[in-house]
């Protein structure tokens, strides 16, 4: 049995199609894997509307302290899910300049707005995250 498309539409196959294309390149200089951070290793996320400061508790399984956005004045727990373009994960617990980060809180999910720079601080940079967190 043939599926009909409505005049005017487009095949599924097409949308996803046009979807990839418009998917940004994957740059592996602009994309941090969760599982390659430490234990309290500490990412800056910036995207088009905020910034975000997160925590890595466990870097395997996503969890992480979160703060920043309107939503986020102090840290709270979160999981990451990872990198999203439209409703589908493309990289799971990653984050990935080009793309939106979801992250669940209180089990809500949240996406952010386009993600446009990741910085990494790893132990030198531990110092500064407790003088900014004291």
């Amino acid at each position: 049995m043939n599926r009909e498309t409505p005049s005017g539409a487009e095949a599924p196959s097409l949308m996803v199609a046009k979807l990839l294309d418009q998917l940004p390149a994957l740059q592996p200089d602009k994309t941090i894997q969760l599982d390659s951070c430490s234990a309290l290793e500490w990412i800056v996320v910036r995207t088009r509307r905020s910034v975000y400061d997160i925590i890595v508790l466990s870097g395997e399984a996503g969890d992480v302290m979160v703060r920043g956005g309107s939503l986020f004045a102090a840290f709270r727990r979160a999981k990451i899910v990872g990198s999203i373009f439209g409703d589908s994960a493309v990289k799971l617990r990653s984050i990935c300049v080009g793309l939106h980060l979801e992250f669940w809180v209180d089990g809500k999910s949240f996406v952010t707005s386009r993600i446009q720079a990741v910085s990494r601080y790893g132990p030198q940079g531990r110092e500064e995250l407790h003088r900014l967190t004291a």
